[in-house]
């Protein structure tokens, strides 16, 4: 099973989700020097069984004062297991489809995040939420989790979704909740108008 630095975040990496991170810890700098990859794992100190995100380095610079800056790249899910505080030994897992029409779920998360934008600027909010998600679902589900209005625990619990179909079933509940309490906020602001 390969090791890999292990990164934790206080903030969950996804898949196909690109990121700039500023690495303040010099021990992590010195772990982070001559690796092309790592494991991003949400918490202060990963526990076995966890989901961690593998992440590439696309990009790094130091700061003059030594801090390290980088551009990452999420890639695959990881499973890991005896984890230490500075590595990680952690398997890659597999991203299956699941049961279900993925393309019709994929196409009815994106009607969903357009209606929450739409909601989302009639009541006034700013809504940076993107019109199309990508072609592929799995790539889709984590697109959709890194832009919809979630805390990060929601997103780690997205991540660790077996299959395709169930993250995007978890996200259409999602994107709908969303959108219902915007519009029923916008209900309770014309009534007292």
């Amino acid at each position: 099973m390969p090791r890999f630095v292990a990164f934790p975040r206080s903030r969950v990496l996804l898949p196909a989700q690109r990121l700039n991170l500023r690495v303040y810890d010099p021990a992590l700098t010195g772990r982070l020097a001559g690796v092309e990859e790592f494991c991003s794992v949400f918490a202060s100190v990963p526990e076995a069984g966890a989901i961690g995100v593998r992440a590439s380095i696309t990009a790094r610079s130091t700061s003059s004062d030594g801090r390290l800056d980088i551009q990452v790249l999420g890639r695959a899910r990881l499973r890991l297991s005896e984890p230490t505080a500075e590595s990680v030994e952690a398997e890659e897992l597999p991203e299956p489809l699941g049961d279900g029409d993925v393309e019709l779920l994929r196409r009815e998360l994106e009607r969903g995040c357009r209606r929450f934008a739409a909601a989302a600027v009639e009541s006034g909010q700013p809504a940076s939420i993107s019109s199309s998600l990508h072609a592929d679902p799995t790539i889709a589900s984590y697109q959709a989790a890194t832009i919809l209005p979630i805390s990060h625990p929601e997103r780690q619990e997205l991540l660790e979704i077996d299959t395709t179909t169930g993250r995007l079933e978890q996200e259409l509940r999602i994107v709908a909740g969303e959108t219902g309490i915007l519009r029923h906020m916008l209900g309770l602001g014309r009534m007292g108008a």
